[in-house]
């Protein structure tokens, strides 16, 4: 048998061919332990891959989540705030309601005293007017009958 060139036993022929399948056998398997590794490799690096992306929308979820959150206290804290500048806004209109019913009231007040006071006034004067007025007529009658009474003291 021929091998390599060479003549050689059948028996050398099979124990070379076995040499030679042992090697080629060694040379698949470290070419599938090289391929298993990269192949392992590759799929480490996309699981990394695939875990920093669910990591990023993990971080970018929680960012999102705390604005959010934030937000919402700031509406919060910007409706209590308004809900107390209306409260103060409505307080302070009733504060100076009441003031002004109470200033209307006390004008309307002192109107009346000025106009009790008027009528008192107008009356005394109405009074002492109607007493001169008598006082007159009867100074008048007087003075008339006097007059008169010189008048008939001339004729006669």
């Amino acid at each position: 048998m021929w091998y390599n060139g060479q003549v050689i036993s059948t028996q050398e022929a099979t124990q070379q061919a076995l040499i030679a399948a042992h090697g080629e056998i060694r040379q698949l398997k470290n070419t599938i332990g090289s391929m298993r590794e990269q192949l392992e490799g590759a799929g480490f690096r996309e699981q990394q891959k695939v875990q920093h992306a669910v990591a990023a929308v993990n971080e970018e979820s929680s960012q999102l989540r705390a604005a959010i959150t934030s937000m919402r206290e700031q509406m919060e804290s910007m409706r209590l705030a308004e809900q107390d500048r209306l409260q103060h806004a409505i307080s302070s209109s009733a504060e100076e309601a009441a003031q002004l019913k109470a200033m209307v009231q006390a004008l309307r007040d002192e109107l009346e005293g000025q106009k009790s006071n008027y009528e008192e006034t107008l009356k005394s004067v109405q009074t002492g007017a109607r007493n001169e007025l008598k006082q007159l007529q009867l100074t008048i009658l007087e003075l008339r009958d006097r007059l008169e009474g010189q008048h008939d003291v001339v004729r006669a």
